[in-house]
């Protein structure tokens, strides 16, 4: 089959930091046996999570949105696509590796589909990956645990997560070949909670810190520099959410974890889209009995 690669942007990234303030280097905090057998049984269930993520393939139902005022669809794009996970080797080492989704559109608004663009083919590419959970990874991140509470139906715990030193907001900007895009770097506050008995991951949350403003590039190039006003923004919102559950198989027998659904909330003032929401849900899971090896086919 003719899969489209798709850009994987890691979730290491995604648990950012706490407010500036918080993030500056201070006393370390005390330590939480119970905390840290959770977080150890929790990556135990990680890295077989990551193991079997490459032998399994799914569908997904993206939705692009674009909001009102009082957050209510104003327009709206469906994207369905056949999807997999395939082992990117990162050197010869053989835990070095990073899975990278592999995309193949199937419709778009109900309509067959040959190709989508670029930026929805890449759209919620890292909702699978739970590699900040992995413990070689732990030590970039601050844990705490806030207690037990019921979740679905489950019991379960939540623990908050920082990952210090990030510093205050900073944004990157990209000129195209009409206009500008950017690129937002803040601190954030992020949850987890996890099943008090099989010590699954259920859900991970993510949501800026507060609001902040940024000033995008002068519009006009003289050659010798940019003038003109340059255009005020406001980021008022920046909030991600996905959820896990087990999906059973037969044949052989396997229960493994797998992404339900996943949603990503933008509230930037002065943006030619200010509300946009984006959401993917997981289904049609299959599994092959070994690792998936994506060959790549050119473009008709």
């Amino acid at each position: 089959m003719n899969y489209r690669r798709g850009l994987f942007l890691l979730l290491l990234a995604l648990p950012a930091c706490a407010p500036a303030l918080a993030q500056e280097p201070g006393p370390t905090p005390a330590r939480d046996e119970r905390l840290e057998r959770i977080l150890d049984k929790v990556g135990e269930g990680v890295e077989r999570y990551q193991a079997e993520l490459f032998r399994i393939s799914f569908t997904e139902t993206l939705r692009q949105e674009e909001l009102r005022e009082d957050m209510t669809p104003k327009k709206s794009k469906e994207f369905v696509f056949d999807t997999l996970v395939s082992r990117e080797a990162l050197s010869d080492e053989e835990d070095d590796y990073y899975p990278k989704t592999v995309r193949r559109i199937r419709t778009i608004d109900g309509k067959p589909a040959k190709r989508a663009g670029r930026q929805d083919e890449t759209a919620g590419a890292a909702v699978s990956s739970l590699v900040f959970l992995l413990p070689k990874h732990r030590g970039e991140f601050q844990f705490a645990f806030e207690g037990e509470e019921q979740f679905e139906g489950r019991r379960a715990y939540r623990i908050r997560i920082l990952r210090p030193g990030e510093g205050p907001p900073r944004v990157e900007w990209d000129k195209r070949l009409v206009g500008f895009s950017f690129y937002v770097l803040a601190p954030s506050l992020n949850f987890l909670w996890v099943d008090a008995e099989t010590y699954d991951v259920l859900r991970y949350e993510s949501h800026l810190v507060e609001p902040f403003e940024f000033e995008g590039p002068r519009p006009i190039s003289l050659g010798f520099g940019r003038v003109g006003a340059a255009r005020r923004f406001k980021y008022r919102v920046n909030d991600y959410a996905v959820s896990f559950r087990r999906e059973h198989f037969k044949d052989p027998e396997q229960t493994l974890l797998v992404p339900v659904a996943a949603e990503w909330t933008h509230v930037i003032e002065g943006a030619s889209k200010p509300r946009t929401r984006a959401t993917i849900r997981f289904s049609n899971y299959q599994r092959f009995r070994s690792d998936v090896k994506v060959i790549e086919e050119p473009d008709e």
